[in-house]
């Protein structure tokens, strides 16, 4: 179990220093099985620091490719994980899942949804719009329109976090309240 909390942060520190050179940044890491291989998922963002303009709004598929190739070498030579592994590098997308509670404030007002590890009034996940985030106390309003309530959580007490990206300029409740 250790080991699970382990690699995650040796892949960081392995890659941080050639990201950082390029004006990204680690978004998160993800481990999973798949089949009798181990999956490593690499979310790379844009570093706090590079402005976003039109021309330069993310991650490209090139960037992406150019460090999977650096870390893949990096890995081989850490020899991290004892047999075969499949490395994946790409953006967080447009549904991006948060591997941190610090990462939610600059989505503050958008919608979200959350797994919950223990249900809650017996479900586990919820959708609505983050309202709040306080250290690592993270608050949504659950069902936006005359039955929303407030659902409130230690981001550790979610299982998965992640934001629900609308296609849609306009949803009917904002359209009622005259901002269209």
């Amino acid at each position: 179990m250790q080991r699970t909390s382990i690699v995650p942060e040796k892949i960081r520190e392995l890659i941080s220093p050639f990201l950082t050179a390029k004006g990204l940044a680690v978004w998160g890491v993800e481990l999973a099985a798949s089949g009798h291989r181990q999956l490593v998922r690499l979310y790379l963002d844009l570093a706090d620091d590079v402005v976003r303009t039109p021309e330069r709004r993310g991650v490209t598929i090139d960037e992406c490719a150019t460090v999977s190739r650096h870390l893949g070498t990096l890995l081989e030579m850490e020899d991290l994980f004892h047999g075969p592994y499949v490395l994946e590098v790409s953006s967080p997308g447009f549904g991006r899942r948060f591997f941190s509670a610090d990462q939610l404030p600059a989505y503050i007002g958008e919608a979200i949804e959350a797994k919950l590890a223990a249900p809650r009034d017996g479900r586990k996940r919820f959708r609505g719009k983050l309202s709040a985030v306080d250290g690592s106390r993270v608050t949504m309003t659950v069902n936006p329109g005359p039955q929303a309530f407030s659902l409130s959580f230690e981001f550790d007490e979610a299982d998965k976090v992640r934001l629900i990206h609308a296609f849609d300029a306009i949803s009917e409740g904002e359209a009622a309240d005259g901002d269209a």
